[in-house]
């Protein structure tokens, strides 16, 4: 018994449409699936940037002069376009992070800037020389300096720099 042709075209409508729908709930059930790994990973992200924020405030607490010069360091490095690390390397390896630092040919603070070398050329408040971000201001320039005679060569111009 075959059903009339109206009804024949209904049913066909009605398997199209099932498929159809069936179709939207794969895809959509993926999706969501896609968006809970999302979700799962943006949670991981921020649980260890939770961490990452106690870390750095606990650090502060326990050495905020570190963390001055930490943090004037990487705002003056980008400034002067150097890499952060290494501007840190070369203070720890000139001053040890003491801003205080005076060795025995007169170069003072963070980055042993030179006085008597670079007082008139660089205009130097003799009596900022101590502070922190003018001491690796006035370092960075002078490495910059270095850095241009040297036709960007880093490892003369730090060989420069530290003699």
């Amino acid at each position: 018994m075959n059903p009339p042709k109206n009804v024949r075209g209904i049913l066909l409508l009605f398997i199209a449409l099932s498929g159809l729908f069936l179709a939207c709930a794969i895809v959509l059930s993926a999706r969501q699936t896609e968006s809970r790994k999302t979700i799962a990973s943006l949670q991981k992200a921020i649980a260890k940037s939770d961490f990452y924020r106690f870390q750095e405030n606990v650090y502060r607490l326990h050495a905020p002069e570190f963390a001055r010069i930490a943090d004037s360091v990487f705002t003056l490095s980008r400034k002067h376009g150097f890499n952060p690390y290494l501007v840190m390397a070369l203070i720890f390896v000139e001053s040890r992070f003491d801003r205080r630092a005076v060795s025995n040919k007169g170069a003072c603070g963070l980055m042993q800037v030179n006085y008597p070398v670079w007082k008139d050329a660089l205009n130097i408040d003799r009596k900022r020389l101590f502070q922190v971000d003018y001491n690796i201001e006035l370092g960075l320039t002078i490495l910059k300096g270095y850095l241009l005679e040297t036709k960007g060569d880093i490892i003369r111009a730090l060989i420069l720099y530290n003699n």
